[in-house]
């Protein structure tokens, strides 16, 4: 098992949304999202719903942006 993290991710724009999706699976491993996923609940709501199945646990750290939304 492997811990590993990504920040401001900015769903909003295009190119990370696709980079999301095709981010290939990683059953073993643990993520943190910490902090700058999205601009709106919708759009962290999308980044669980998606990084969610790809991951053994998911552990997201709210950021600036999530804590204005």
């Amino acid at each position: 098992m492997r811990l590993l993290a990504l920040s401001d991710l900015h769903v909003e724009h295009r190119a990370n949304r696709e980079a999301l999706i095709a981010l290939r699976a990683h059953k073993e491993d643990w993520l943190i999202l910490a902090g700058d996923v999205a601009d709106s609940a919708a759009g962290l709501t999308w980044t669980l719903d998606v990084l969610g199945p790809k991951f053994a646990r998911l552990l997201w750290v709210p950021g600036s942006h999530e804590l204005w939304t």
